[in-house]
């Protein structure tokens, strides 16, 4: 499948068109464009990426605590990941997943548009999966909503990792911590208050939707600016190590 390029659009109405005077700004995924030359593997392409199963390998090669080390080779073809569910359970329903490539984010909503489908295309280039305790929640939920996709990447938890260096909390005090701000209507909005825009969103509040969408990309956002800030940390403290040390994960 070709990827789908994450390109602006607005939010959806309930006919699916777009509404930019409601809510500019949103990103929503466009239709899939063939790869430039009909490539099907990014790695055919002249300087393109290493082929899927040469990240899958390295991310089984390398211990999983040390994929940070991999995000400078491999962060022009990751993919900052977000979702949000009706509640903690593992099995409560997942309602909307933000992607981002650290360009531009796509806002994927249960029954308008998120999809196997539409995860496959986003995904199709990725050789890295940024999260925020993506290994705890994020990334168990997906693999079972969506199994088959490319979950096990190399992957990069910002909050596992930025505990190791001092950074702990949620991703909205890491993001205060390290001087990043959110949007003014979004500050004070969490995980409960975005379980409880959904339901108001099933009720017909097409606001809500609106609401939640942008809190799902402000997330994905915070995580696109974080990961070079947690990594460069990360580096620093490593410093004083044996460079010579061992990466390699053992059986």
């Amino acid at each position: 499948m070709a990827p789908t390029t994450l390109a602006r659009l607005e939010a959806p109405t309930r006919d699916g068109a777009a509404d930019a005077d409601e809510a500019p700004g949103l990103l929503l995924p466009s239709g899939a464009h063939p790869r430039p030359g009909g490539g099907e593997d990014p790695a055919d392409d002249e300087g393109g990426l290493p082929p899927l199963a040469h990240a899958r390998a390295l991310g089984r090669l390398v211990r999983r605590h040390e994929h940070w080390r991999l995000f400078p080779e491999l962060r022009h073809a990751a993919r900052y990941i977000d979702i949000e569910t009706t509640g903690l359970e593992p099995n409560d329903p997942i309602t909307v997943v933000g992607v981002s490539d650290g360009r531009s984010t796509c806002v994927l909503v249960r029954g308008r548009g998120l999809s196997a489908r539409a995860l496959a295309g986003v995904l199709a280039d990725a050789r890295l999966l940024v999260t925020f305790n993506g290994t705890g929640f994020d990334l168990p939920r997906l693999r079972a909503a969506f199994p088959g996709l490319p979950w096990d990447l190399p992957h990069f938890d910002l909050a596992v990792e930025g505990r190791q260096v001092g950074l702990g909390g949620g991703l909205k005090a890491v993001e205060r911590a390290l001087g990043l701000a959110r949007p003014r209507e979004l500050q004070g909005v969490g995980g409960l208050e975005a379980a409880r825009l959904w339901r108001a969103h099933q009720t017909g509040d097409e606001a809500a939707l609106r609401r939640l969408v942008r809190y799902c990309r402000a997330d994905v956002d915070g995580l696109v600016a974080l990961a070079p800030r947690i990594h460069d940390r990360l580096a620093r403290a490593a410093a004083d190590d044996d460079p010579g040390r061992l990466l390699v994960a053992t059986a």
